[in-house]
């Protein structure tokens, strides 16, 4: 009963699914397009828009862990899963360290 309780948490509705990977995709061409000039950004639309992507999706951490890549399209999706609502200045606000993270790594140094 438990795991089958876990599953059904984890599937999303595709219904619910083609409007956050809009969205996802709406978000990755306006933050390419704030990375680049306006004259480059004109270039960038959203037919086009993983052609200006790196490839690489995964990286290694220092605890040597596989973890997504921020910016990456799978990035914005699972974000987005959790919170339909973010924005583009939401998930740059997610990628600065906290106060806690900054005493850590000052701790380590």
């Amino acid at each position: 009963m438990k795991f089958v309780m876990e599953l059904e948490r984890k599937l999303m509705n595709s219904k619910k699914m083609k409007p956050i990977r809009r969205k996802a995709k709406h978000i990755l061409v306006e933050w390419l397009q704030s990375l680049l000039s306006k004259e480059e950004a004109s270039k960038i639309n959203y037919k086009n828009v993983f052609n200006f992507l790196p490839n690489q999706t995964h990286y290694y951490d220092r605890q040597e862990q596989f973890r997504l890549q921020p910016w990456s399209y799978k990035w914005i999706v699972k974000k987005l899963k959790r919170n339909s609502e973010l924005t583009i200045d939401d998930l740059n606000a997610m990628l600065q360290p906290t106060e806690k993270q900054l005493r850590r790594q000052e701790e380590l140094l």
